[in-house]
């Protein structure tokens, strides 16, 4: 094994530790990213942006004025990193000094050449629904990037997208499951609070939570909030405003018309929710 495909898995190595460490950190994961294309390719920087699907996506660079670089070009919508990350195709070894890639990213172009760089390789960060971002080399005017060094760049590329996309994949799993967690707690407390009315009230299931509903939506509340206020017996009813009782089983008449200032659920059922 060469130097250089000794520093490659030593990289490979830091990229999974650093997504080992906090899963959820993608910022982290791109600093390791530009500083390891750096070592591995000794070259002058490196910048990446990364924006899977519809995201707002993430920047980073080897240096605070490639940093700077890198957020203004997706704001100018332009250079090598922008192009790649839209069309997910490379770009290979650019020289920035010519006519013709000062005319395609004038800014970028101009802003790259104050800062000394005179060549640039943009690779593509594929995800799973498409181009997902680009990790961008840059060199001197006079040093090619041969074809074993390209070979390790994609290699290195490929990988790095691939950890970003279990990465995502981690993120978006536990979004969900928070989400789903939530909603089961607050089925449960619907469920709860339906109890407790149609057992105080001789409503049904059904009735109880009519009321429920009726309820929340006339006073712009979540039904999981104003169910939680009956289970937990605290007081949220109107004091000052009536509102239209709905229908009401025959004996839950004279309830229904009794004064708003009690539980939630005795103002549930006098407001003929």
């Amino acid at each position: 094994m060469t130097l250089q495909e000794q520093e490659l898995a030593a990289v490979f190595a830091h990229l999974a530790g650093a997504a080992a460490r906090d899963p959820l950190d993608t910022q982290t994961l791109l600093a390791t990213l530009v500083e390891g294309g750096r070592r591995l390719f000794d070259a002058p920087g490196a910048i990446v942006h990364y924006a899977p699907g519809r995201s707002a996506g993430y920047t980073d660079g080897t240096d605070a004025a490639l940093r700077a670089l890198a957020s203004d070009a997706v704001d100018w919508r332009e250079g090598p990193g922008y192009d790649v990350r839209t069309t997910g195709c490379a770009l290979i070894d650019v020289d920035v000094t010519t006519q013709p890639t000062r005319a395609r990213w004038p800014r970028w172009t101009a802003r790259v050449r104050a800062l000394g760089h005179g060549r640039v390789t943009a690779l593509p960060l594929p995800a799973k629904d498409g181009p997902g971002g680009a990790l961008v080399l840059f060199g001197q005017p006079d040093c090619n990037l041969d074809e074993k060094a390209l070979s390790l760049a994609r290699s290195f590329a490929d990988a790095a997208a691939h950890t970003l996309s279990l990465q995502r994949e981690v993120t978006e799993s536990r979004v969900l499951a928070g989400q789903l967690e939530h909603a089961l707690t607050s089925r449960v407390v619907v469920e709860q609070a339906k109890g407790i009315l149609a057992a105080l009230h001789g409503l049904t299931l059904d009735e109880a939570f009519a009321r429920l509903r009726r309820y929340a939506r006339s006073h712009q509340r979540k039904v999981a909030e104003v169910a939680r206020d009956i289970i937990e017996g605290r007081d949220t009813s109107p004091s000052s405003r009536r509102l239209s009782p709905g229908p009401a089983p025959p004996r839950q008449k004279a309830a229904g018309r009794a004064s708003l200032a009690g539980s939630t659920a005795g103002g549930l059922l006098a407001c003929g929710f």
